[in-house]
């Protein structure tokens, strides 16, 4: 990468980290919130739904918003917003305050990935290699999120993990003025058509007959049910390892511990992992090997849900480890599919599909667990999984992006 690709990528890096460790700092300090405010979990439940869709919902609109203004204005809105709602959250004396900032902050947050992996795509060198250090950074602010929050909340109140992260988030915005973000160059493209080409892009049936095709319409259906499969697991990860493997390595009936550890070395498997889909790709055609990942995570899903000890214990990290190393080529191939001047709104429904469309699949989870058992959604899962590879195989190496430099 040049110089100012590193920058940028440095720069959206850090917002992608905060990015989810703002999301899931509620979640991590669920207890101390029901202490200080003496609020039940059926309300605090229903804060976090409303935030974590806005968060996933928001993004659909913005993506669209985004390839219409000026990209880099909309990250530091992001920053400043999010640096601003955790600042008032954290100094909202009364429950119901505190709650709107922390829906702000699901609002303000779902900005973040249409309009950072849309930039991030601009970037012509080795771009790969970016998508996976991006989202490298993302996953590891999932994974240590709860040791963020937990830790600061527990020793010097709820309100502390908002205030360092208000600080935190100030402080990027204020390093992204000396970074000059990569963006596309919409005037050599875009604007170059005639006035008449222009007014047509403006109705839905023509940015239809131009933004959607055979290959990206089939990425939007694999990313769905891979977001499902994705959120559904770890909705269930932490208690499902808890309840079969309390028991296991050094742990003695510590079923809430026991979880908590196994899905967290799980995520940082799928870190370490997720940086090694750069080199396979230079080797093999991306959407190939987008569809051999998804097959192989699918297969370890389905051995999670009829094994126990180690062989459980290896299916979730090697799920973790195969699931993770999707997500940069999965971006990528967006980037190919997409042409530059919708590359946010391609970003922006991709991230819908995924976390937004994708969050049924926890509460159905939850109905098979129910109805049957624990196990069984994760038998579910795999088979979902497998549906996703099928339709993966019709995703054919097209580009239409920036060809040339990829």
């Amino acid at each position: 990468m040049t110089k100012n690709e590193r920058k940028t990528t440095f720069l959206l890096s850090l917002s992608h980290f905060f990015c989810h460790v703002a999301i899931l700092t509620f979640p991590a300090i669920l207890i101390l919130l029901k202490a200080k405010f003496h609020v039940n979990f059926a309300t605090l439940g229903i804060v976090a739904g409303v935030y974590l869709f806005l968060f996933g919902a928001g993004s659909l609109p913005i993506g669209f918003i985004a390839d219409r203004m000026n990209k880099n204005l909309l990250l530091r809105i992001y920053l400043l917003g999010m640096s601003l709602s955790a600042f008032l959250a954290a100094l909202s004396g009364n429950f119901y305050i505190f709650a709107i900032f922390i829906i702000l902050m699901g609002l303000v947050g779902s900005i973040y990935h249409p309009v950072g992996l849309s930039i991030m795509s601009f970037v012509k060198t080795d771009k790969l290699r970016g998508f996976a250090i991006h989202g490298i950074a993302g996953t590891l602010g999932v994974a240590l999120s709860a040791a963020f929050a937990g830790f600061l909340g527990y020793y010097f109140g709820y309100n502390a993990p908002y205030l360092i992260l208000g600080l935190i988030f100030l402080s990027i915005f204020v390093y992204s003025f000396f970074v000059k973000i990569e963006n596309n160059k919409i005037n050599n493209t875009k604007a170059a058509h005639t006035k008449e080409d222009k007014i047509q892009n403006e109705n839905i049936k023509s940015f239809f007959n131009d933004f959607f095709h055979r290959n990206i319409a089939f990425i939007f259906i694999v990313e769905f049910l891979n977001g499902f499969v994705f959120q559904g697991v770890f909705s269930f990860l932490p208690a499902y390892t808890g309840m079969k493997l309390k028991n296991f390595l050094f742990f003695h009936n510590q079923t809430v511990a026991a979880g908590s550890f196994y899905v967290t070395i799980a995520l940082l498997v799928g870190v370490l992992f997720q940086y090694s889909s750069t080199y396979i790709t230079k080797r093999y055609k991306p959407n190939s090997i987008f569809s051999v990942l998804i097959l192989i995570s699918g297969l370890f899903i389905l051995i999670s849900g009829f094994s126990a000890g180690f062989i459980l214990f290896f299916s979730i990290l090697l799920y973790s480890a195969f699931s993770f190393s999707m997500n940069p080529i999965s971006n990528l191939l967006i980037s190919r599919n997409a042409k530059e001047y919708y590359r946010s709104a391609a970003y922006g429904i991709f991230f819908f599909a995924g976390f937004g469309i994708g969050s049924v699949a926890a509460p159905i989870g939850g109905f098979i667990a129910s109805s049957f058992k624990l196990s069984d959604t994760f038998i579910f899962y795999g088979i979902i999984a497998l549906i996703s590879f099928t339709i993966s195989l019709f995703i054919t190496n097209y580009n239409v992006g920036d060809a040339a430099a990829e």
